[in-house]
């Protein structure tokens, strides 16, 4: 059954469906709510008595005053003794979205766009397996809001893959998960300025990491370590295992050399080891903050210059 109520406008305003599911409170709220929002009950437009609407609607009056009440206590309406319940006055229109036009749907025969592998072979299975084992046999308190540096047992895989596969020098007490690599930028660019420093100096080409930055050149061995030293940055960030966006690995020499600028104006590294474990022309290189965790900050994440990645790195 359904009972409708016109108002003075054009259109209906309220239609009640009792076969529909929905409360009938809920129903009256939300359309005299969608009314007044799309403009189709102006500011200060009296609505009906709470008896006339309920007796036109089929309803209690008692919801409609309930009804009344909850909209009142939000905003929408107003009321004062003696006085017909109306539109509140600060109500403004929300204008109709736009309707989208229908496209027809496409197809991408190849993506050829850089940093993105077959999306297909994303393991579902074994993901929703995962999760379901750990919503079974979580406790309680892992649901809770975990430590900021991120949950330990994860830290404590993450050091260990890292130690392992990437040859970083890591503890769990290292390691910090980021929501993303802006995140990750944010924080290490924000204790390089409380350290003094107030440029980081990138590749070039490259992308710059915040701060001022000073772009230093690239060649076939990497980085160009005495142009970094005349930019008289005191922090650079490297893409060593390969540079981004030619490829290029940081060769032995110039990571030593590089590690030698670091200590000698007590600088800092920002290692973005970003896909270091695709290589198909040479086995991948291990991390250089292996070689100098006093003074290089690895982050680890997906492609370089995307931000939907999510990142963590040895402190």
């Amino acid at each position: 059954m359904r009972v409708e109520w016109a108002g003075s406008g054009p259109g209906l305003l309220v239609t009640i469906d009792r076969s529909s599911g929905a409360g009938l409170r809920t129903q009256l709220e939300d359309q005299l709510r969608a009314a007044i929002r799309a403009g189709r009950l102006a500011a200060g437009e009296p609505l009906p008595s709470s008896r006339e609407l309920a007796r036109t609607l089929g309803l209690s009056r008692g919801l409609v005053q309930d009804g009344y009440a909850q909209l009142q206590a939000e905003g929408y309406l107003t009321s004062r003794p003696g006085s017909a319940t109306r539109v509140a006055a600060g109500v403004r229109a929300t204008p109709a979205p736009a309707t989208a036009v229908e496209r027809p749907t496409t197809y991408a025969v190849a993506d050829f766009r850089h940093g993105v592998p077959d999306l297909g072979m994303a393991p579902r299975e074994a993901w929703a397996w995962a999760v379901r084992e750990i919503c079974r046999t979580a406790p309680d308190a892992a649901f809770d809001y975990g430590e900021a540096a991120g949950q330990r047992r994860l830290r404590a895989v993450l050091a260990s893959y890292l130690t392992r596969v990437r040859a970083i020098a890591a503890t769990p007490d290292d390691v910090l998960i980021c929501a993303g690599m802006q995140q990750a930028l944010n924080l290490v660019v924000g204790a390089l300025a409380a350290d003094g420093i107030g440029a980081v100096a990138f590749e070039d080409p490259g992308s710059g990491a915040g701060l001022a930055t000073l772009p230093v050149p690239v060649d076939d061995d990497g980085i160009d370590v005495r142009a970094l030293r005349r930019s008289g940055a005191r922090a650079v960030l490297v893409t060593p295992a390969h540079q981004w966006p030619t490829g290029v690995v940081l060769s032995g020499p110039r990571r030593l050399e590089l590690i030698a600028w670091a200590r000698e104006c007590r600088g800092f590294i920002v290692e973005d080891d970003y896909d270091a474990e695709f290589r198909y022309d040479r086995d991948p290189v291990g991390s250089l903050q292996g070689l100098a965790p006093d003074c290089v900050i690895s982050r680890r994440g997906g492609s370089a210059g995307s931000s939907r990645r999510r990142d963590c790195g040895p402190r």
